[in-house]
């Protein structure tokens, strides 16, 4: 059943004139593996790995949003699908109405974002002397070359024939970023260049101020050059031009526009299990082996989810306001599992385009900024100066506490972006009282590099009271084209996050002022670091192309988790030693229909506590324009260190009917078959989850 809304955002935008560029952006930490464009070019298949989400373990986590479509891309819907027994790889697909050409998927420029890029539809293209505005008639003359370039020349040659390349292209954005890496290296051979060039992209933008700023500085830099001819004479047009500026303290002139959209779907979830028990039994005076068998059957889930969701935006002239709303409510028809209402997001967006204001008032999930999880509160950030450079503050109550009571927690942040390029960094200091009491007082960093098919995240979390180490990750994206592809990951942290509070399992106080009265400040601290075991994991990723219709993919991830010591009331637990596993991926398209998709996946898993290896198989087929249809089977082997065997077969199926653009009908069933085999007793277990229901998209 739906724990959260993971669908935070979707932007759709013009990025050059050829090319429509799609955000989508999370409610959660995301880490992008690898995307599979469909033969017919009218679906991207996007698999992932979340963090910050949990939910029932048996259930179904789904979620859609749709785009109604423009001159910038046909309607689409995005679908996100975490299937009953899944392992941790996520999927997200991306339908197109029509068909477009030159998909490219991949990370954002954030740790909670994918982007999407493809050609514009027929007719909305646009070059960019048909913008209207006063832009230069051509670009200015390439710097003279002659002999051999030192390094650093080199290095700036490089830069500025990428510069024009996308000016050429119509590509201000990315022509102007190359500029300010160039200009921002010591002077050199194409600085002149370089200088009269980004007033060219400034223009090309629209930004007449800020062109004139590059052209003014020019002329003070190079007040007797040949170009500065070419220069004055682009200043007396700007100059002669009426004001229409994009500027931080005039803001862009839009017409107000309301948009609305949301869902509501209804699911019945059951689950039914039949467990068969067969104990040999050795009589010890004369011998004779008797075989006792029992069995039991058990409904393990029975309840109708309803999901709400509803979103309101509105953009004025400077002021972009989004309202959403998330209800979920679990009608259990089971008398041990009662029902649940759960909010999971209530929140009101504002943002400011002139100071870059923006806060988010209400209940809603936190992915940075040192928050940990839902909470009911408000985060702000305002520009410093700058639009590269950002402060805020942050302050509410955890939703989902735990142990100690209530949770409230208050901070500060800092954010820079594209500090050289595509580098951007973000710090935060945040304190969490837990009744009134102390519970973690932490500080950290962000670090974000961003660039065409190369991604990299970095994130440290450290505590100050506890004077320990609570989280360092880092992650990265590498691609050459849609050939090859590597992702990597390290990841250090404590689960749960350490907390004083941490100290109070397994004890019969409620809160850490309770706990005080029979034991020292050190003494909960110690105890609170010493329940909260180490997560590691780190993993190694290949994607290669082999063909258009298939592509290959391999992991390789290497996991632990420290032990716990032992309190007066909980024994110690055990170190798991290093979890390692392989896994290799072969995904077609297109294979037997223009529109299938068909994946063939392998695992191998080495413990200390047991050994595995699954297999299974999987596809993706449309029949007629209403009916998907997805059967899959799997089967998995494990040997456990006591002796004992399993193995498990499991057939499984979804089933989708589109009604139309806005209603859908949905089945999926999931059966499970599993033997466990020990010295003297074997058992059988039949397990049958499965879900039914429809969802209504407006």
């Amino acid at each position: 059943m739906a724990a959260a809304q993971i669908f935070d955002d979707l932007t759709v935008r013009s990025q050059s004139p050829e090319t429509t560029q799609v955000s989508i952006q999370f409610n959660a930490k995301v880490r992008f593996k690898r995307a599979v464009v469909s033969s017919t070019n009218d679906l991207v298949t996007i698999y992932f790995e979340i963090s910050g989400l949990t939910g029932d373990g048996r259930s179904v986590f789904e979620e859609s949003r749709k785009w109604s479509g423009s001159d910038l891309a046909p309607s689409f819907q995005l679908r996100y699908f975490s299937a009953s027994n899944q392992p941790a790889e996520k999927r997200l697909e991306i339908t197109f109405k029509n068909p477009v050409e030159g998909i490219k998927a991949g990370p954002g420029a954030d740790e909670q974002s994918f982007v999407l890029t493809f050609r514009k539809p027929a007719g909305a293209i646009v070059r960019p002397d048909a913008v209207a505005g006063p832009k230069p008639v051509s670009l200015p003359p390439e710097t003279a070359v002659t002999g051999i370039l030192s390094e650093p020349d080199r290095l700036q040659a490089e830069m500025i024939t990428v510069a024009r390349a996308a000016f050429q292209r119509g590509d201000y954005e990315n022509a102007i970023a190359q500029l300010n890496k160039l200009l921002n290296t010591p002077p050199g051979l194409f600085s002149q260049e370089a200088q009269e060039l980004i007033g060219y992209a400034r223009e090309g933008l629209g930004e007449t101020k800020r062109a004139q700023a590059e052209y003014a500085l020019y002329l003070r830099l190079y007040p007797d050059s040949e170009g500065a001819k070419r220069v004055n004479a682009r200043l007396a047009v700007l100059n002669a031009a009426p004001a229409t500026e994009t500027t931080a303290s005039a803001p862009r002139a839009r017409k107000p526009v309301t948009t609305s959209w949301g869902g509501v779907s209804q699911y019945y979830y059951g689950g039914k299990s039949k467990i068969r028990d067969e104990f040999t039994i050795v009589d010890p005076i004369s011998g004779a082996t008797q075989i006792d068998t029992q069995s039991l059957s058990s409904t393990d889930q029975s309840a109708v989810v309803t999901d709400v969701n509803y979103n309101l935006r509105h953009r004025g002239a400077a002021w972009d306001t989004r309202v959403t709303v998330r209800d979920t409510y679990r009608h259990s028809f089971i008398e041990d599992q009662p029902n649940r209402n759960r909010l999971s997001s209530a929140y009101v967006d504002l943002k400011h385009e002139n100071s870059r204001f923006a806060t988010r008032l209400g209940r809603q999930t936190a992915t940075s900024g040192g928050v940990l999880g839902r909470f009911d509160g408000a985060v702000a950030s305002i520009g410093l100066r700058s639009d590269k450079v950002r402060g805020g503050v942050e302050a509410g109550q955890l939703v989902d506490p735990g142990l100690g009571g209530d949770k409230r927690f208050y901070g500060v942040t800092f954010d820079a972006d594209r500090l050289r390029d595509s580098i951007g960094i973000g710090f935060f200091a945040t304190q969490q009282n837990a009744s009134g009491d102390l519970d973690r007082r932490a500080v950290g960093g962000e670090f974000r590099y961003f660039a065409d098919n190369r991604t990299m995240f970095g994130l440290v979390d450290y505590d100050v009271f506890f004077g320990k180490l609570n989280i360092a990750s880092v992650q990265g994206n590498f691609g050459w084209g849609r050939k090859f592809g590597v992702n990597f990951l390290y990841d250090y942290r404590r689960s749960p996050s350490l907390q004083m509070t941490n100290a109070l399992l397994g004890q019969p106080q409620a809160t850490l002022s309770e706990l005080s009265q029979t034991l020292s400040q050190e003494q909960i601290k110690q105890q609170a670091i010493g329940l909260t075991p180490v997560a590691r994991s780190s993993s190694l990723g290949v994607t290669s192309a082999l063909s258009s219709k298939w592509q290959i993919s391999a992991d390789y991830r290497l996991s632990s988790v420290s032990a716990t010591t032992a309190t007066p009331t909980l024994p110690a637990s055990e170190p798991t030693g290093h979890i390692k596993t392989t896994s290799m991926q072969l995904i077609g398209t297109g294979v037997f229909s223009p529109s299938d998709v068909f994946v063939v996946n392998s695992s191998y898993l080495t413990s200390r506590a047991y050994n595995a290896w699954l297999i299974g198989l999987s596809s993706r087929m449309k029949i007629g324009d209403a009916w998907t249809v997805e059967p899959g089977i799997k089967y998995y082997v494990q040997d456990n260190a006591s002796g004992s065997k399993s193995e498990r077969f499991a057939p499984v199926g979804r089933f989708a009917y589109k009604r139309n653009e806005h209603l859908s009908f949905e089945a999926e069933f999931n059966l499970e078959r599993t033997r466990t085999e020990a010295d003297a007793s074997k058992e059988d277990l039949l397990s049958l989850f499965y879900y039914a229901g429809y969802r209504y998209d407006f």
